[in-house]
């Protein structure tokens, strides 16, 4: 019994320290690259079907209320990020720049539903075209501050990717159930195309890499609303499992090959695993049922105006079918920026971007 109230005073003694900590270190620029986790307004201008978040009650904790195209009632991992390595304003979509200047706290090529492979999310802006959008802003900064100094500003810089859950869910739904062999086979192409990925973003000057992980997709209300007891959809989490161990082991592979590469792997399996195994510790009374929407768990219907919204945001882990609330986007950065090996490693990003 003592041990588990020591466990349960270290644990609340660690959540006051990061709900106070503000500034992990700095960072002169934050470079993001991913889905709907990170977009903060790409997909506004993109044409066609594109999915697309600019209109209530979306942005609704946003300051003023703001729909942005961010895929969140308010901020996402983007966001905090960007605030954590000291920068005043989340680095702005690269289809909003119109000059060299708004490049220098960084840029966000992320795009909603967006994946590393092509074929996944193809009416967006994928992983390779986000990289050549990158190639051609170190371009645009090589010009404006010169080769030498461009380097170092890129050497010093976060590169921040949190990409995979995409992939992940549009494979698993070709998949044979239980098939582990086949599942194995399926990951390994996707893994192959986000090593070369990687390693153009190194080449083009990139040296400090976060990377989330992919998490506990078989719990997001869209999939429990399909499951009798609500539950979680395990088949599916032990496919996510699989890539982000995979994405894990890439990673540390490069550590080794590349010079200088250096990375902080975003465990967000765990970290979810944590939280929704001990929701109110993290401050969360609903991590099963979505905040807008309608019918079973709010989740039958996607967010849109005339949906069904919470009330206690801040307390709900899902803002809608499949996205977090801003309040499980910061506890996941937090997590990310000072945890333990468990959830970040083999640092966490405080240290990556302090080194």
């Amino acid at each position: 019994m003592a041990k588990k109230t020591t466990t349960f005073l270290l644990l609340n003694l660690f959540l006051v320290a990061l709900s106070t900590l503000t500034t992990a270190a700095v960072s002169p620029a934050v470079f993001v690259f991913g889905d709907s986790t990170v977009d903060v307004g790409n997909n506004n201008f993109l044409p066609g079907d594109a999915p697309k978040v600019n209109f209530p009650p979306w942005g609704i904790d946003y300051p003023g209320g703001t729909p942005t195209g961010r895929f969140s009632n308010g901020f996402n991992y983007a966001d905090y990020i960007a605030k954590a390595v000291g920068l005043a304003l989340s680095p702005p979509p690269f289809l909003s720049i119109s000059n060299v200047n708004q490049m220098l706290r960084g840029v966000n090529f992320a795009s909603g539903a967006a994946g590393i492979v092509y074929t996944t999310g193809a009416e967006v802006i994928g992983m390779a075209a986000q990289i050549e959008d990158f190639e051609q802003v170190a371009g645009n900064l090589t010009e404006r501050l010169g080769k030498k100094s461009a380097a170092v500003f890129l050497d010093k810089s976060l590169f921040y990717l949190s990409v995979g859950s995409n992939d992940v869910l549009t494979l698993y739904s070709l998949l044979d159930q239980g098939n582990s062999s086949q599942k194995d086979e399926a990951i390994v192409p996707v893994i192959s195309e986000f090593k070369h990925q990687l390693e153009r973003l190194y080449d083009q000057g990139a040296r400090k890499f976060a990377v989330l992980g992919t998490g506990l997709l078989g719990c997001i209300p869209v999939v429990r609303v399909e499951v009798p007891s609500y539950g979680c959809y395990e088949d599916l989490n032990n496919f996510s499992l699989r890539f982000k161990t995979a994405t894990k082991a890439l990673l540390e592979e490069l550590s080794m090959s590349l010079k200088g590469f250096q990375y902080s792997f975003g465990d967000s399996y765990e970290m979810v695993t944590k939280i929704f195994s001990h929701p109110q510790e993290y401050g969360f009374t609903d991590v099963k049922a979505a905040c807008c929407g309608s019918g079973r768990l709010n989740a039958e219907s996607a967010c849109l105006p005339n949906s069904t919204v919470c009330s206690n945001r801040g307390q709900y882990g899902f803002w809608d079918q499949s996205h977090p609330t801003q309040a499980l986007y910061k506890t996941i950065v937090q997590l990310s920026l000072y945890g333990p090996p468990v959830f970040a490693n083999p640092v966490n990003i405080h240290h990556l971007v302090k080194g």
